[in-house]
């Protein structure tokens, strides 16, 4: 499919947790820094140890667990911006009409949105998770290799699509409806798709199908209202 034929994409997947994820690394890791060198210099005159040095060390022990921590934490962060990369890569050859928008940040409270999807067949907030473990659905919740996230997924899409619901309401005059989509790039997800209380929760690979497929409806002039309010980029 040639670059007219497909969805038009509006910014870039995966800069929200990437820069997450380097912010959560330098906090501590210029906190311990600064320990390191207070300490430093409190040592250097005295021949003994003493209180100062023992400090030095409790200070050297944190800024090893802070450059420890904080490479987990970048390692963690830019594993799910390469899964919304790999989402917006699927999102990307949805046809014409559709309008795909990356990294979306929200009022409300939400937070930020990983992708916003407007076109023929209905708006989508899609969240999406890169779970290396295996994803079941127990008794109306997620579940990775058994155990419950600390953020569940269901409840963050839920927020986000209520969040851009009220912010297009104000501004088009309307509430569109807005499908609520929790989505595993990384396929892990054993059912495959299902809907639960009106969102759905499905793997990356039948995303684009789904959209594609489903039955809700927004015509051109509610497309291109949305869009234009989208692209002010002052959600």
């Amino acid at each position: 499919m040639d670059e007219a034929n497909r969805a038009r994409v509006h910014g870039v997947p995966g800069e929200r947790a990437r820069a997450a994820g380097v912010m959560r690394a330098v906090g501590p890791l210029l906190a311990a820094l600064f320990a390191c060198g207070l300490f430093t210099g409190a040592v250097l005159p005295r021949i003994g140890l003493g209180a100062a040095g023992a400090g030095f060390l409790v200070a050297a022990g944190v800024l090893v667990w802070a450059v420890r921590d904080g490479l987990r934490g970048i390692d963690a962060f830019f594993k799910g911006a390469r899964g919304e990369e790999r989402v917006a890569a699927l999102l990307a050859v949805l046809p014409s009409g559709y309008h795909v928008f990356h990294d979306v940040a929200c009022c409300g409270g939400a937070g930020g949105i990983d992708h916003v999807v407007a076109g023929p067949t209905g708006l989508f907030v899609i969240e999406t998770k890169c779970w290396s473990g295996t994803v079941t659905f127990d008794k109306g919740a997620l579940l990775v290799n058994g155990a419950r996230p600390s953020r569940p997924p269901l409840t963050q899409a839920r927020a986000s699509a209520c969040a851009l619901s009220r912010f297009l309401a104000d501004r088009v005059g309307e509430s569109p409806s807005c499908l609520p989509v929790v989505c595993f790039a990384s396929d892990t997800f054993q059912p495959g798709k299902m809907s639960f209380e009106g969102a759905v929760i499905c793997n990356a690979a039948v995303l684009p199908g789904l959209i594609a497929a489903h039955e809700g409806h927004l015509s051109p002039d509610e497309i291109e209202r949305i869009v234009k309010v989208m692209e002010q980029k002052d959600l």
